[in-house]
């Protein structure tokens, strides 16, 4: 199993949307908390289970999953992306991202409808000098009709994205072949059961829960381009408040797409 292969499947497609929005205003514009794996833990015999055996439970767990939240912190070819996500499979969604030195931006979603609140950082730099002096504050508003909002709402799907790939290739087949069982770990307050894997100069870890429902709790990359995704609040309910009006600009007049 390449534990690698999996983390960047989830991540590569919302850590190269940010890049998205950095086209500038558009023709028209002139101007870790932890939590348990289960709320009653209970010895789920994960401890007892093989490698592969433990990633097929993981994975009937986590295909049950309908709400969680996803703190992620990754290197991708160069680009630096972290933050936390909750979200649920409504299409709820509420978090925020930072890009490094190239800013961040909150980030909310309720069905098809996103908004985003650039920081001064990322308005300078992603999407125009000059922009952060006027829209300080500021949320911009779009649908899946806006490429360049759809494509920054994808962080919106990464966990439970991620969950759902658990132990398996790209063309659905099972990927638990070459799993290895390395002990335990505390992920927060949860007892888990940790699987390595290794790809060269890369060394990979998945850590799922030895206590309740066998969720994945955390994925691990140590190497040339480290990465980690931790997963908690499951099951939790994901409220997204809509910013007032007056704080609200429309998307299309700063993001193409």
């Amino acid at each position: 199993m390449r534990l690698s292969r999996l983390l960047a499947a989830a991540l590569v497609t919302s850590v190269a949307s940010v890049g998205v929005a950095a086209c500038g205003p558009t023709e028209e514009k002139k101007s870790a908390d932890a939590a348990p794996a289960a709320a009653s833990p209970s010895p789920s015999g994960a401890a007892a289970l093989s490698a592969a055996d433990l990633i097929k439970k993981a994975e009937e767990a986590n295909a049950k999953v309908t709400s969680v939240k996803l703190t992620f912190d990754v290197t991708s070819e160069g680009t630096h992306v972290s933050g936390t996500v909750a979200e649920d499979k409504s299409g709820n969604c509420v978090g925020q991202v930072s890009q490094g030195d190239q800013g961040g931006f909150d980030l909310m979603r309720s069905g098809t409808t996103v908004w985003l609140k650039p920081d001064q950082v990322f308005w300078e730099k992603s999407i125009g000098a000059g922009t952060s002096k006027t829209m300080a504050g500021k949320w911009l508003k779009g649908g899946g009709d806006n490429a360049a909002v759809k494509g920054m709402a994808t962080f919106c799907d990464m966990g439970l994205e991620a969950l759902k790939q658990l132990g398996k290739k790209e063309d659905g087949s099972d990927d638990t072949a070459g799993a290895v069982k390395g002990g335990t770990k505390q992920v927060g307050s949860a007892n888990a059961v940790v699987i390595t894997d290794k790809d060269g100069d890369t060394s990979a870890e998945i850590a799922i829960a030895a206590e309740g429902e066998p969720y994945l709790l955390e994925m691990t990359v140590t190497g040339k381009e480290p990465a980690t995704m931790t997963f908690t609040d499951f099951e939790k309910p994901v409220t997204v408040t809509p910013p007032p009006a007056a704080q609200v600009v429309d998307a299309s007049k700063y993001l193409k797409g």
